[in-house]
Parts: structure tokens; sequence; C-alpha cells
């Protein structure tokens, strides 16, 4: 699980270096990508708390589907910026 742990740590800092270019953005997307990278934030430490078996197969979904919402939304953003 460390390695899971790591490769997200790693990967978290490099989507927030992201956020860092997107100021300038609509509000509202910017609100989306604040909103979603909570939500992934979130799943990330259920997923490292979570102990129950049963429980081990939803935290990973869980944490899967917020880190491809805040994907799709950084990709958004920057088509959003480019067409600027």
């Amino acid at each position: 699980m460390n390695q899971i742990s790591d490769k997200l740590n790693s990967y978290y800092k490099e989507m927030k270096a992201e956020l860092v270019t997107l100021e300038d953005l609509d509000p509202t997307i910017d609100e989306e990508l604040e909103n979603a990278r909570q939500e992934w934030r979130e799943a990330r430490r259920y997923f490292e708390r979570v102990e129950d078996p049963y429980l081990i197969d939803y935290a990973i979904y869980s944490l899967e589907a917020a880190e491809a919402k805040y994907n799709y939304l950084i990709k958004k953003a920057r088509r959003l910026k480019s067409h600027q």
C-alpha cells in the first residue's frame, strides 16, 4: 500500500502544480476543479484508513473514480485555456 500512496502523493503534487496555472480560467471550472480535488483527497484518506477487506475494493474504486474526474477537469481546463 505504501507504493500506491507514494505514487498518489507524487501524482497529486503534479496536479496541484497545474492548478496554479489555471487561475485565470472561468470561475466555474476553477470551482469544479477544487471540488474534484477535495473529493480525491477524501477518497485517498478513506483508502488509507480502510481496514475491512469488503471495503477495500470500494475504496479503490472511489479513489480511481475521483482521480478520473479530476483528470477530466484538468484536461477540460487546459482546453479552455488553449482557446482563450
